[in-house]
Formats: structure tokens, C-alpha cells, sequence
């Protein structure tokens, strides 16, 4: 699973899309849409993006960039809610930091979210309840993890999202295989034996 790209950013397509060059392969990256006019003047420039590769409606694989690990890690959050798929998550990103956005969950705050494109005020309302929860719950299993194992539960967390499984399902499925002396390979190995049992 890709976590980072770095190479030279090629090609600049508003609204949100942008041409990443490495030295074998170009990506196409979705990229949120308020950063679009920064990327147009590093054009030419050696630049890394922390990414998500997700395959989209069984068929199309779709990769969404970010310039911070935190923006990454909150991609995949929000994209775990029933009501959040890849594009509002993205529009969520490219209105509010992580930090601007966990404030205006938790404050209530309707009217910003309404700011969001692909939000109403009714849409706006369901929304907040499922965010609170998103930024008010934590697994007690999961606190008790060092540094390095929460880096692979996540990393293992990410391979399963990417292979179609919502966030809260995978975290659930790891939670129920993971032990602390596992690699990142035998995480999403014993969780995909699970998963489907021979």
C-alpha cells in the first residue's frame, strides 16, 4: 500500500488534481481543492505527498494526496462514517485543517460545516452527530498500544480500507487478531485469514 510520494510535480488541473512525477511512474492525485493555488506555484518542483490509494466502486482506483501525515490519518477517519465517502471527505479537508475541524465538531458548530461544499444545513445536522463520535471515541484495546504498534495497527488498518473494508470494520477485525509481537504483514495476513477462512 502507497503511504508517501515524492517526485516532481508535473501538471496542475483544477479543481483539485495534480500530476506527480517519479522516476519510473506519473500519478494522478485528488488534492484538496483550497491548496490547488499553492501547488500551481511549486509546479516543476520536487514536492512528497502522504497518500491513500482506494479502489472505488469495485472498479476505478482513485489516489487522494496530502501535504501532512494528519491529513492523511483524518482522510481515513472521516471516510470510515456512513455518511462520508472519499469526495465530501475531501471538501471536509479542503475547508478545514484537522485541528479547525475537530474544534468545529465539538463547539456544534453547524454553520461552518454548511460552508462545505456538498453540505446543507439538514445534511449538516446528521453529519455532527456521526463526527462527535468520530473525534469522541477511542478503543480502550487501542490506548494501551506502544508508538511502534499503533504505527502498525494503522499501517495494517490503511491495507484493509484500501481492499473495500470500511475503517470502523477493519479496526474492529484487527482489534480482534492483533498481538503485540506482530509484524505489519502478519497483522493484515492473520486478519484477512479471518476475514475469509479457508
Amino acid at each position: 500500500m502507497l503511504y508517501s510520494v515524492k517526485g516532481t510535480l508535473k501538471e496542475v488541473f483544477p479543481p483539485n488534481r495534480i500530476i506527480l512525477e517519479t522516476a519510473f511512474l506519473s500519478f494522478e492525485i485528488l488534492v484538496p481543492y483550497s491548496q490547488l493555488e499553492e501547488f500551481k506555484t511549486q509546479k516543476g518542483k520536487k514536492i512528497e505527498l502522504f497518500v491513500s490509494m482506494l479502489l472505488r466502486k469495485g472498479e476505478k482506483i482513485e489516489i487522494y494526496g496530502f501535504k501532512e501525515k494528519a491529513e492523511r490519518e483524518l482522510f481515513f477517519k472521516l471516510i470510515s462514517l456512513s455518511r462520508v465517502g472519499p469526495s465530501l471527505a475531501l471538501n471536509l479537508l479542503s475547508t478545514f485543517s484537522p485541528g479547525a475541524l475537530r474544534k468545529a465538531v465539538l463547539n456544534g458548530d453547524v454553520k461552518s460545516l454548511v460552508k462545505v461544499p456538498g453540505i446543507g444545513p439538514k445534511r449538516a445536522e446528521r453529519l455532527l452527530v456521526e463526527l462527535k463520535n468520530l473525534f469522541g471515541s477511542t478503543s480502550t484495546k487501542k490506548q494501551i498500544l506502544n508508538i511502534k504498534q499503533q504505527e502498525i495497527f494503522e499501517e495494517a488498518r490503511h491495507c484493509l480500507i484500501s481492499l473495500g473494508l470500511k475503517a470502523s470494520e477493519a479496526e474492529k477485525l484487527l482489534l480482534e487478531v492483533f498481538s503485540p509481537e506482530d509484524s505489519l504483514e502478519n497483522l493484515v495476513k492473520k486478519a484477512l485469514q479471518k476475514l475469509s477462512p479457508v
